[in-house]
């Protein structure tokens, strides 16, 4: 009797266990993004077209009026990825004039005549920051409201590429896209056409990047001294 209850008490721990388990593995046909968790295919892939390659890493789609960009300049982030950090480092490496903050307010950026908008929510970099992903969506739609009073050229950069698409994340991009004059995307990210379509419609100019390292390049030519 004593050997049968061990077995059955036995039997209940590893019960107990694979549901402790299962409570916290993403179920099947899930995938987590740094932007949420979405339902997904996994034997399904998504194929389009890309304009970029290895051989041809940068592809300008309409025109780019280089004089709308003037100083002051502000980069910041809206997600808190480590998006904004790289763009940093591509706008230091193109000696352009510009100030860094990746948590700006929006009464800080009243003096600035362009805001150049790294988009990419990441649940790590917003919990290390301390910010909710409500009150990064209340910041990012405060500074876009003051970036209409005070009539900023707005530039929405997406360098994090398809895995860096997500429900915060684009929700953020579609907060940016209606006032900006120019988009700097990340290929990849374009998979369902997202913003090609939105620049088409609305006769935006459009860089696309093969990798984040064509950033620098695209940067520099933008704006670059």
């Amino acid at each position: 009797m004593k050997k049968i209850f061990v077995l059955l008490l036995a039997a209940l721990l590893l019960l107990i266990s694979a549901c402790g388990r299962q409570e916290n593995t993403p179920a099947t046909g899930q995938k987590e993004t740094n932007a949420g968790t979405e339902a997904y295919d996994p034997s399904k892939t998504v194929e389009f077209e890309m304009k970029t390659s290895e051989t041809n890493r940068i592809v300008t789609v309409g025109t780019v009026d280089k004089s709308l960009y003037s100083a002051p300049i502000l980069i910041t982030s809206f997600g808190q990825s480590t998006d904004a950090a790289t763009l940093d480092t591509a706008m230091k490496r193109a000696g352009a004039n510009y100030d860094y903050k990746p948590q700006a307010t929006a009464d800080e950026i009243g003096s600035y005549k362009t805001l150049v908008i790294a988009v990419g929510a990441s649940t790590k970099g917003l919990g290390q920051a301390g910010i909710s992903e409500k009150d990064e969506t209340a910041r990012a739609e405060a500074i876009m409201a003051k970036a209409k009073e005070t009539g900023a050229q707005v530039v929405c950069v997406h360098i994090g590429g398809e895995t860096r698409r997500g429900v915060l994340s684009d929700a953020l991009a579609d907060l940016v896209l209606p006032q900006c004059s120019l988009i700097i995307l990340k290929e990849d990210a374009n998979w369902d056409g997202k913003f090609t379509n939105y620049a088409d419609q609305n006769k935006l100019p459009i860089i696309l990047i093969f990798g984040q390292k064509d950033t620098v390049q695209v940067m520099t030519d933008v704006f670059g001294k």
